[in-house]
């Protein structure tokens, strides 16, 4: 109802009678949850209409609106889930002035808001990303439209949206915002295993971080980078993961300093020192509990139990990681909980555990990774077939 509104450049309080109405004509269908959508014959004549029959200006007015609106809930909703995390757009002014529905506990959880509306979101960002007037507008709407994914792989919606939000913003010459999207990006498009693709971006990234000048978007982009330096030389990882750590540090920020050692830490217990490698993760995980961070304390947890496990210490190694992804399944951070379930299977297996507990953190994960889109989902398929590797 209320992008309807805005939409229409009406009242909310008119919106529900109008709704009513085309309802009643068959012109629009009501989905039940509050929203509705038009038939696909309606939408594709008021389409068709609208380019015939609109002005120019006003068309271009309508879509300001609706892309502003997005932008105002979106942000709210991104800060609902989780108010210290890094942003480039300052949205003081827009937000100040827009009422915050996930402020109440009558209004909506803000990640089921997110998943509800991610499909017109992208929309909204394909629309706007071609109007000039907008490219601020639809970077900073993909930046904040991002908490969604952190937590629901939808990998292709996600690299679609960050290409946006980064074309945009160098458009704008904007080269913090840049760099932001530019090494966010780097993620799906390594989760889709485009490695090379993920390297050029986040090349760019680095580049525009440095004219940039911003020490936290620094120390974010090296975060990134060394992610991807994991995969094919985990001594230039560590290198990285030590810069992010050092930059965050110098600008004063403690919860980047925290994830940039949880990704160092992680880097040595691949390397094969895992007991600096607990010791540098406790410390992360101390930091990030004492900050009220439980979503990335429970991913440091996970990283915990796999060096527990190297260790040799498998009774823990089971007892760390089921403590990670029963917290990552509360934060609803299924991507990581459907990691640290692989992990746990693989453990189990090694240890003689129940084939039936084994098979269960297996077909959880298989959920996950298909409700995402992840390459991973026919790994496990096959895996629990028995036609793939197992351990």
């Amino acid at each position: 109802m209320g992008v309807a509104a805005v939409a229409a450049g009406i009242d909310t309080s008119s919106t529900g009678t109008m709704l009513r109405a085309l309802v009643s004509a068959s012109l629009l269908e009501s989905t039940g949850d509050g929203r509705h959508r038009f038939h696909d014959p309606v939408r594709l004549h008021a389409r068709e209409r609208a380019a015939a029959e609109e002005p120019e200006g006003e068309q271009l007015a309508l879509l300001g609106r609706v892309t502003t609106h997005y932008l105002a809930l979106t942000a709210l909703a991104d800060r609902s889930i989780r108010q210290d995390r890094l942003r480039i757009a300052d949205l003081t002014t827009l937000l100040s002035a827009a009422p915050d529905p996930f402020g109440t506990t009558e209004g909506p959880a803000p990640l089921d808001w997110l998943e509800a509306e991610h499909r017109n979101i992208l929309d909204v960002l394909r629309a706007a990303v071609r109007e000039e007037t907008l490219r601020t507008e639809v970077w900073q709407l993909s930046e904040a439209f991002t908490a969604l994914f952190f937590h629901h792989r939808h990998l292709g919606d996600w690299r679609e949206s960050l290409e946006l939000g980064a074309a945009a913003a160098a458009a704008a010459l904007e080269p913090a915002a840049e760099a932001r999207l530019r090494s966010l990006l780097s993620r799906p498009l390594m989760d889709q295993g485009e490695y090379e693709a993920a390297r050029r971006e986040l090349e760019s990234a680095v580049a525009c971080a440095e004219v940039s000048g911003d020490l936290v978007v620094r120390a974010s982009v090296q975060e990134f980078s060394g992610r991807y330096w994991e995969h094919f030389d985990l001594s230039r990882a560590m290198d990285a993961y030590r810069s992010a750590l050092e930059l965050n540090t110098a600008a004063n920020e403690g919860r980047g300093a925290a994830i940039a050692a949880y990704f160092l830490g992680s880097a040595q217990d691949a390397a094969g020192d895992h007991g600096e490698a607990l010791v540098t993760l406790r410390g992360a995980h101390a930091e990030l509990t004492a900050r009220d961070d439980p979503r990335m304390a429970a991913r440091v947890l996970a990283a915990m139990g796999l060096a527990h496990d190297h260790l040799g210490e498998h009774d823990e190694a089971i007892r760390t990681l089921s403590e990670a992804a029963r917290a990552l399944r509360e934060r609803q951070a299924t991507h990581y909980e459907a990691q640290a379930l692989v992990a746990l299977a693989g453990i189990k297996e090694r240890s003689a555990a129940d084939p039936e507990a084994v098979r269960a953190d297996l077909t959880r994960a298989l959920e996950i990774y298909e409700a995402g889109g992840s390459p991973q989902a026919e790994v496990l398929r096959r895996r629990l077939e028995g036609t793939g590797e197992t351990g």
